[in-house]
């Protein structure tokens, strides 16, 4: 039995308070990290082993790691991973200790790689322990901030104190990010890289960064939100988001109003000075974070505010159409060029990761296909088609990854040739595995191709063998990135 929301509610926002106090007030500097208590490769050997590539350890791969256990451990309910018809004994123990594994990455990612919302992107061992990168890859907060999944999910879990620590326990980092990109990214609507620059790459993971902070709002707000961020009291989110609902929505005018002044209407993409060809992972975080904006500025602002919501939806859509006839089934390149007669591949690889980012980006989380009652339902209103759309790409996608994606140990590779499909790089990344396995979770039920495995009994044998084929890959790779980790 859970704890009621009265007690919920008066014990997170006590931790809100003096979490608020705290970050108003000087405190002592901490020790420097000598290392994190786990290591997590960037890659895997043929033979299982970890490889650390310039004896570095990535955010990024922790990032990774992070959101496969929790997908795994998230769907190991009896609908799906711990059904009948697949591995019932995952649940509940197994499913809640790989809750307690997140919480405990969670824990080792704060800790080591995260200064007041500002993540080093990487740490290179020396005699002393591991010396910080002192670099900021903006390109990782986007799917960073995507740790609410766990959150957002606490009640999957049939344990009282697991509940009540998935509640509190990541607080700090859900939240810090977001503020750090408002507060020292974000300067006259446009975000800014490290050195100083604006590009298509800032706009886009910093708009796709702090997409977290728009949805603890929207979900605080929405209908049906009573049970989740809104049995807060709004001025203890507040306190806690560093920002109030009044001052997000001037934030994110400016960043419309510069996203207005760079739009090129002829080629559907945004042009930031520095052309028209685009990673497609920013693509991607671009698409979520206006997303995001365009939902928050319905619900939080003024009439005048919903017509640049409809301005932002009818580009993001723009956007997506422009890019996904170019989609083959092994994927699309790591590198787009929009153009007056089309887009054109800009690159003759695809890069895996950015692939099972970009669509996750469309379909896991808040992501472009989240429509709920209280938001602006845009897709759902106006261009209910593209649920379709992204059920066959998603089908594509994954049908497509079971064929191309795989090598001769049945293991997830980490480039393909973009004209032919052909492995280009048969490295197994741990960010590539971690991924798949959260892309895979969120998508696999988009389309008509796989389903879960409680429906199977009614469904073909072929949609019922290939959903069996794409839960067992999952789990061996899940498999193969805990079994990496050195303790």
């Amino acid at each position: 039995m859970k704890i009621s929301s009265i007690s919920v509610t008066l014990f997170i926002t006590l931790l809100f308070a003096i979490t608020a106090f705290s970050c108003t007030n000087d405190t002592p500097e901490p020790e420097e990290p000598v290392g994190p208590d786990l290591l997590i490769p960037y890659a895997i050997s043929d033979t299982g082993d970890p490889i650390f590539r310039n004896g570095r350890i990535y955010v990024n791969d922790y990032s990774n790691l992070l959101h496969a256990v929790f997908m795994i451990a998230g769907n190991s309910r009896d609908s799906e991973y711990a059904n009948e018809a697949y591995l019932p004994e995952l649940h509940p123990d197994k499913m809640n200790e790989r809750a307690e594994e997140w919480l405990n990455l969670v824990g080792v990612i704060d800790r080591f790689f995260h200064d007041s919302g500002r993540f080093d992107s990487w740490f290179e061992e020396s005699d002393n322990g591991y010396k910080p990168s002192g670099e900021v890859d903006l390109s990782v907060y986007p799917h960073l901030v995507y740790s609410y999944h766990m959150h957002h999910r606490g009640d999957r879990f049939d344990d009282q104190i697991l509940y009540d620590r998935l509640s509190r326990e990541p607080s700090n980092y859900l939240v810090k990010p977001g503020r750090y990109l408002f507060g020292d990214v974000l300067r006259d609507g446009k975000f800014y890289h490290q050195d100083g620059s604006v590009d298509h790459k800032s706009m886009s993971y910093g708009l796709g960064g702090v997409h977290g902070h728009a949805y603890a709002w929207i979900i605080w707000a929405k209908p049906g939100g009573e049970d989740n961020m809104g049995i807060m009291p709004e001025e203890a989110l507040e306190a806690w988001l560093g920002y109030s609902t009044a001052e997000m929505v001037e934030m994110y005018r400016e960043i419309a109003a510069v996203l207005d002044n760079s739009w090129v209407e002829d080629v559907s993409v945004y042009d930031f000075g520095d052309g028209t060809t685009w990673r497609l992972d920013a693509v991607g975080a671009m698409i979520r974070g206006k997303k995001a904006m365009a939902d928050f500025l319905y619900m939080f602002g003024t009439d005048e505010d919903r017509e640049v919501v409809q301005t932002l939806f009818e580009r993001t859509i723009s956007m997506f159409e422009a890019v996904e006839p170019l989609a083959r089934p092994w994927g699309l390149p790591k590198e787009i060029s929009f153009a007056n007669d089309g887009v054109v591949a800009g690159s003759d690889r695809v890069d895996i990761y950015d692939w099972y980012q970009f669509l996750n980006h469309i379909g896991g989380g808040y992501s472009m296909d989240r429509e709920r009652e209280g938001t602006a339902m845009y897709i759902t209103n106006h261009r209910e088609d593209l649920f379709d759309t992204i059920g066959e790409l998603s089908d594509s996608a994954l049908l497509g990854a079971l064929e191309y994606h795989l090598n001769e140990n049945n293991r997830l590779v980490s480039e393909v040739n973009f004209e032919s499909g052909e492995v280009a790089d048969n490295t197994l990344r741990v960010s590539v595995a971690g991924m798949f396995i959260t892309m895979a979770g969120n998508n696999y039920r988009k389309g008509s191709a796989f389903e879960r495995a409680s429906d199977w009994a009614d469904v073909s044998s072929e949609v019922a063998d290939r959903s069996r084929l794409l839960y067992d890959l999952k789990f061996d790779h899940i498999h193969l990135l805990e079994e990496s980790i050195s303790r």
